[in-house]
């Protein structure tokens, strides 16, 4: 892969700048000083011993940090070293992370722009994501690894959008736990997953240190990688599918400590990832005639009915169901979810 010029003068965020370098000051920056080296949303391709490309894809939330700590790793790591394959780095929402922000009001989320759903997809956002795209597909892709952080009180685990032997090896070698999921269609996974084996990696909350080190053991394990396999993963994954999305009307005042709002949350959901509940399951109360929560599979139909009742104000599970990435943000509430709810996959 040769290397790249300087970035092009286009408008900002219908194309990523080009580079092919990491620059050295990353290692004495916070984030929120990113635009002082990246200006912009820009792809950084490393020149590898192989033609092969690993993506990497960071900071498409900028509240986010584990992937800006993952850049930090990679250019120590490969400032006087060649990578064994060409690495290619998308450095995504800039703006949001000098701010702290998942995104900015005026932004369209940077994990939601990677596929056409819609009229309304014809954004400059869409349009960066689309040029992402094209060029990956002509890079020669091993493998894509999107970097994440939850907000609320989730294990580390990876997430796949096809049951494919190559994505669950990926899934494996992050670790035990695995979801596989098709909504929202539009996320960067989904994406790449059409072109090659992809992983979202969900670790923990920013700042977590054991979940930037099973990132960053993940990336030099594909980097090592010589093929995936073509038969199911000699280690053992535990995986659910994720059925729906739980939304919350966003006019709707919320509490999280039990006391009286539109919308009562119980105290206890915030540490309920992962763990699997039973039908009756009390959720909350609302002071609505009819609730406030809702939720969505991946074609944005509403199968609000099957998972949850409503009576007398008590929002209670209508089946058996394990929530994962509950969050009590009202940020992350109001701009992504509540939670999603899975079952497991057997065999």
């Amino acid at each position: 892969m040769n290397g790249l010029s300087d970035p092009p003068a286009v408008k900002p965020y219908m194309q990523p700048d080009l580079v092919n370098y990491l620059p050295a000051e990353l290692a004495n920056i916070a984030p929120q000083e990113i635009k002082s080296l990246f200006p912009n949303p820009t792809l950084v391709v490393l020149e590898g011993e192989r033609d092969e490309t690993l993506f990497i894809s960071t900071l498409l939330h900028g509240n986010e940090t584990t992937s800006f700590e993952v850049l930090q790793y990679l250019e120590q790591r490969y400032r006087d070293a060649t990578p064994s394959r060409n690495l290619m780095i998308f450095i995504g929402n800039v703006d949001a992370t000098a701010a702290g922000k998942r995104y900015l009001p005026h932004q369209q989320d940077f994990n939601r722009i990677w596929a056409h759903t819609g009229p309304h997809d014809a954004s400059e956002y869409h349009a960066l994501a689309q040029s992402v795209i094209e060029i990956a597909r002509h890079s020669n892709l091993f493998a894509s690894i999107d970097i994440h952080n939850n907000t609320g009180n989730n294990p580390h685990y990876g997430c796949v959008n096809t049951l494919r032997p190559a994505d669950l090896q990926l899934a494996s070698l992050f670790g035990p736990l695995s979801v596989f999921y098709r909504n929202p269609s539009t996320t960067q996974s989904i994406a790449f997953a059409e072109l090659c084996p992809a992983i979202t990696l969900e670790c923990g909350q920013s700042g977590d240190i054991d979940g930037r080190d099973a990132a960053i053991a993940l990336i030099e394990k594909v980097l090592a990688l010589d093929a995936f396999t073509t038969k199911p993963p000699e280690e053992p994954v535990r995986l659910f599918e994720t059925i729906g999305r739980v939304v919350i009307d966003p006019e709707c005042a919320i509490s999280f400590d039990g006391s009286a709002a539109e919308l009562s949350l119980t105290p206890e959901l915030a540490t309920s990832n992962f763990i699997p509940m039973h039908e009756g399951h009390i959720w909350g109360r609302s002071q609505r005639a009819h609730s406030p929560l809702q939720v969505l599979d991946e074609h944005g139909r509403d199968l609000t009915g099957e998972f949850f009742r409503y009576d007398d104000g008590v929002i209670a599970l209508n089946c058996d169901s394990t929530p994962s990435m509950i969050t009590f943000s009202l940020d992350a509430i109001r701009q992504d979810c509540l939670c999603y709810l899975m079952r497991t996959i057997e065999g």
